[in-house]
């Protein structure tokens, strides 16, 4: 495995101008930035060549996180770009693999070498002609994180988490959280995709899942199978772990009204499940989803439950293709 140090990438240095601060509270140091250090990105180079497997940690610093921290562009600092370009090609020459460990509280924005080039063709990251190898997001690990990373690079551990935020491919996509007002944004810049690196509710394992299709099984009160706003929309979907390892996926239902009366969100997480399977074993997945619950808010911002169609969404995460659909009506 591949693992040097050679100084810090983000050095910490006074802020500048006059350093006013309480006796016993002295200034806060500021992240700086320096110029790419080229000597030293390429001599990172000649070890991973040697390596089974590169490892490439990166990220930002505690003094870049939170309040009066903020950065003016979610691009690594200080050369890491540079660094992670040279270790992805050593990666591509020589077939070794590559896992890009983010230790970053904030959704930082990697460069094409490890997550594909992001202009109106893009690709998704877990394209395997996109990008380099795999990557962990460790936001803030805590004191057994490093214990933890390992355990899971060496697939001690099969991870199951689901990221709880979107991460952009470009700072210029802002905002890009999956429950977006219908219509408020296109599906491109001239320039760019609208497509995030990675949605809400994305992350992958060791094994693989499939999905079968969502049926509502039950829950209607109404004579003609419509729901009432007291009834409870009862559906399953079967899910497979078609892998040869045990694992854990997170099943996500989204609920989406399909015609509004005021703006509103596209669909909303409503309900998940965590679900363990061992290889080759199928279980029926069932969701209890109050229609109380399918609210949009009127002009008056009170919550109402509107009469009409309405899809439900079950499946891996937030990304529409990663959704298996039904629909229900409410009457």
């Amino acid at each position: 495995m591949f693992a040097a140090r050679r100084g810090p990438l983000i050095p910490l240095v006074p802020p500048p101008g006059e350093n006013f601060h309480r006796p016993g509270h002295p200034p806060q140091k500021c992240g700086f930035s320096p110029a790419r250090n080229r000597p030293r990105t390429e001599g990172a180079v000649p070890t991973p060549r040697q390596s089974d497997l590169i490892v490439a940690v990166v990220g930002d610093v505690v003094q870049l996180v939170g309040e009066t921290c903020s950065t003016a562009t979610l691009e690594l600092l200080g050369g890491q770009n540079a660094l992670l370009d040279a270790l992805a090609a050593v990666s591509e020459e020589t077939g070794k693999p590559m896992v890009t460990v983010l230790i970053s509280s904030k959704p930082q924005v990697l460069p094409a070498s490890i997550v594909g080039e992001s202009s109106v063709f893009a690709k998704r990251v877990n394209d395997p002609e996109t990008g380099t190898g795999s990557i962990l997001w460790a936001a803030n690990p805590g004191m057994q994180g490093g214990r933890a990373i390992a355990e899971i690079i060496l697939g001690l551990t099969n991870p199951s988490g689901r990221l709880p935020i979107t991460f952009p491919r470009h700072a210029g996509q802002l905002p890009v959280y999956y429950n977006q007002i219908r219509g408020q944004h296109g599906d491109r810049y001239a320039d760019l995709t609208q497509d995030p690196a990675f949605a809400f509710g994305e992350g992958l394992s060791y094994t693989t899942f499939a999905y079968g299709e969502p049926t509502i099984v039950g829950g209607a009160s109404n004579a003609d199978g419509t729901f009432a706003e007291t009834d409870t929309v009862r559906a399953e979907i079967t899910l497979t772990n078609t892998g040869e390892r045990a694992g854990v996926e997170i099943v996500q239902a989204y609920i989406g009204d399909i015609v509004t009366s005021y703006s509103w969100t596209d669909r909303e997480l409503k309900a998940f499940q965590r679900v363990a399977l061992e290889p080759g074993e199928t279980k029926t997945v069932a969701f209890e989803i109050p229609v109380a619950n399918c609210t949009i808010v009127d002009p008056d911002a009170n919550r109402i439950v509107e009469p009409g169609e309405f899809e439900l969404l079950i499946g891996h995460s937030s990304r529409r293709e990663d959704l298996k659909r039904t629909t229900f009506t409410v009457a």
